[in-house]
């Protein structure tokens, strides 16, 4: 398609217009390759998208959700579909900032993944639950994000979307990190999730790579 149709395309769009204000109940950090399932399933959400689910490009864009829009939850929503190698292995020098953590995460652990997984997806998944893993790290590290979730203001997690029927039969979210937590028996625990259903919970939270 030329560039011309997909700009004819934008002019011709018929768009309604919102008829009130819209209020959010979390900020969604997810892949660009399916932003529009996010924003279909979850229309309340503040959503940042990027090439790798990466939240630290768009840092002060989130700290704006938590600050300025009062959301109670920060999820970095990774997907068992999204290339990860294929952003690391990118090597321009707007990757090396936009993909930093990504690459350090992938030089830290991807030879002994290699080793662990034969599978190409299993590899692939595990290495993004450990890239969420240490994104949500980091942001525990930041006082603006850490005296929030001390005083139960704010709560961060790490998901995955299945889309290729890695965790479970059929495609879905699953819960991989809770707050800095990554044992599953951990996170199931976790006074936050109190109101869960344990069935919920025992099919819902799960981990490829229990290493931590």
């Amino acid at each position: 398609m030329s560039p011309v149709s997909v700009i004819e395309k934008f002019l011709l769009k018929e768009c309604a217009v919102r008829e009130s204000d819209l209020s959010f109940d979390s900020c969604i950090v997810c892949a660009s390759s399916f932003v529009w399932r996010i924003t279909n399933l979850f229309p309340e959400s503040y959503i940042v998208a990027n090439g790798a689910a990466q939240l630290f490009p768009n840092l002060a864009t989130v700290l704006y959700a938590v600050k300025e829009l009062k959301v109670p939850l920060i999820a970095i929503v990774g997907s068992t579909d999204v290339p990860v190698e294929s952003f690391v292995e990118m090597g321009s020098q707007s990757a090396e900032v936009e993909f930093k953590l990504l690459k350090k995460c992938y030089e830290e652990n991807g030879e002994l993944l290699l080793t662990m997984y034969e599978s190409k997806d299993l590899f692939n998944s595990a290495l993004m639950e450990l890239n969420i893993d240490q994104q949500i790290d980091k942001l525990l590290s930041l006082s603006d994000f850490s005296s929030l979730i001390e005083k139960n203001q704010l709560a961060v997690c790490g998901l995955m979307f299945d889309e290729l029927k890695i965790y479970g039969d059929i495609p879905g979210f699953y819960l991989t990190n809770l707050n800095g937590l990554k044992d599953p028996e951990e996170i199931r625990s976790s006074p936050i999730l109190a109101k869960i259903p344990e069935s919920v919970k025992k099919r819902k939270v799960k981990r490829i790579h229990l290493q931590f």
